[in-house]
């Protein structure tokens, strides 16, 4: 497999007007890769922009919604070709499934899932016609640890794991590598774009709290610059990403199970 040069690069990175997004643009951009910041809010996306622009990067900023497959199609024809793309973009759903409305299931596939597929049916065409790039995709460690209130979330997440492993097998002969970052509990704004419902319904501001205590978005930032720089598959980023992946997997089913009933209502 050719291994992408992040240093001359062009990069594109979706929800990366704050947090992780935001994280891995500044260090794409510091590791000397042109980066296209792409976002649905436009005023967050410039702001990344001026922050890389303050440390001599290269950037600019796009508004797209991920979840429009026409838009991320316009999106490409606006970019051109990319060597690296990073599909981060994601929004949250929490409480009991029967408490999500079909609408809520709806919308968090369109962004998490389908925004992923949307970005790898826009941008991974020209990787194969040249035989190179790289493409990662922002998974969740809730990709494979169950949680009895985020039923809606964790299916999305694994779905963009097992999507990326296959990915892996099919492009990777094709001289594209594909990773999938698995983070845990990660200090970003998330929890502003999660609907909570049922019980957790106005319980925004202590999700915003627990999230506080997470790792730095940076963590990530830098384990997505190593994926594309050693061409990692499936990467867990923080203690107990690392430990659910290579632990609870082939646990017992009741403890897995108390795993994923073990939640605050």
């Amino acid at each position: 497999m050719s291994r992408v040069e992040i240093n001359g690069a062009r990069a594109l990175v979706t929800g990366a007007g704050s947090g992780i997004g935001a994280s891995t643009a500044r260090h794409l951009a510091g590791k000397g890769a042109r980066v296209a910041v792409v976002d649905l809010d436009a005023d967050s996306a410039a702001g990344t922009v001026a922050q890389i622009a303050d440390h001599g990067g290269r950037a600019e900023a796009h508004t797209c919604d991920v979840a429009d497959a026409a838009a991320v199609a316009d999106l490409a024809g606006a970019v051109g070709d990319v060597d690296i793309l990073v599909n981060n973009a994601g929004v949250g759903v929490a409480g009991p499934f029967l408490d999500n409305s079909l609408e809520d299931w709806e919308w968090i596939r369109s962004i998490n899932l389908d925004g992923v597929v949307h970005g790898v049916h826009a941008f991974a065409p020209g990787m194969v016609e040249r035989g190179r790039g790289h493409i990662v995709n922002v998974a969740s460690g809730a990709g494979y640890i169950a949680h009895a209130q985020m039923a809606a979330y964790c299916a999305t997440k694994s779905a963009v794991l097992m999507l990326s492993q296959c990915l892996r097998a099919d492009l990777g002969a094709q001289g594209v590598g594909v990773s999938v970052i698995c983070p845990g509990v990660i200090k970003t704004p998330i929890a502003t774009r999660t609907r909570m419902r049922g019980p957790l319904a106005g319980r925004e501001q202590e999700a915003l709290k627990l999230f506080r205590f997470g790792h730095p978005a940076s963590d990530v930032a830098k384990a997505i610059v190593r994926a594309v720089e050693r061409d990692h598959g499936v990467v867990p980023v923080g203690i107990e990403s690392h430990a659910a992946y290579r632990l609870l997997r082939f646990a017992p089913a009741s403890l897995q199970g108390l795993v994923a009933r073990a939640n605050v209502r």
